[in-house]
């Protein structure tokens, strides 16, 4: 028995070597991901149902105030998926919520990156941008969401027509107030 013992200490354990035509496929994938054309979720094969399973649960602690755990999921769905125009805007949304104006404008600018035709992420960046008197920037925001529905369907489209009017009167209360001379006091 000390024997065999001795023996199987000895031998060293073999890492069963691929078949050729999984290896290919692991490369092609691996380097696919390198080149940013595969998520991470991809990688590990994860499904796109269980991110979206996951995502609406965010969703609801997001819905019921509870920004700090949806914010958590969504970071997580970010590093799962950072290709998805849906989590972004979603994060976007949190930052808004959570008084975070920069890092939601960066959320959202992802989000439109990733998809041109979400009308939501304009809508709501738009809306940062005039609380912060950025009012060009706002403007087009708003254009660019309008533009996506010109029928007027679309709630995000019609929020962005509101706001337009909030947008000018805004700059017509900012304009009528006396400007400010600052003196330089030697």
């Amino acid at each position: 028995m000390t024997e065999d013992f001795q023996e199987q200490k000895g031998k060293k354990t073999q890492i069963i070597d691929p078949t050729p035509a999984r290896r290919k496929r692991l490369t092609e994938l691996f380097m696919a991901f390198l080149e940013d054309k595969v998520s991470m979720a991809e990688l590990k094969g994860i499904s796109r149902e269980d991110l979206f399973k996951l995502a609406e649960a965010g969703y609801v602690k997001f819905k019921h105030g509870r920004y700090e755990e949806a914010e958590k999921i969504y970071q997580a769905l970010i590093l799962l998926d950072h290709r998805n125009a849906y989590f972004h805007s979603v994060m976007g949304a949190i930052h808004q919520k959570l008084n975070r104006p920069i890092e939601a404008i960066m959320e959202y600018s992802q989000a439109l990156r990733i998809n041109k035709q979400d009308c939501s992420a304009y809508v709501n960046r738009g809306e940062i941008y005039l609380r912060h008197k950025n009012y060009k920037k706002a403007a087009q925001d708003f254009r660019n969401a309008i533009i996506l529905d010109t029928a007027g369907k679309n709630l995000w489209s019609n929020r962005a027509r509101s706001l337009v009017i909030a947008l000018k009167r805004s700059m017509e209360a900012d304009a009528s107030l006396p400007r400010r001379r600052t003196v330089v006091v030697r």
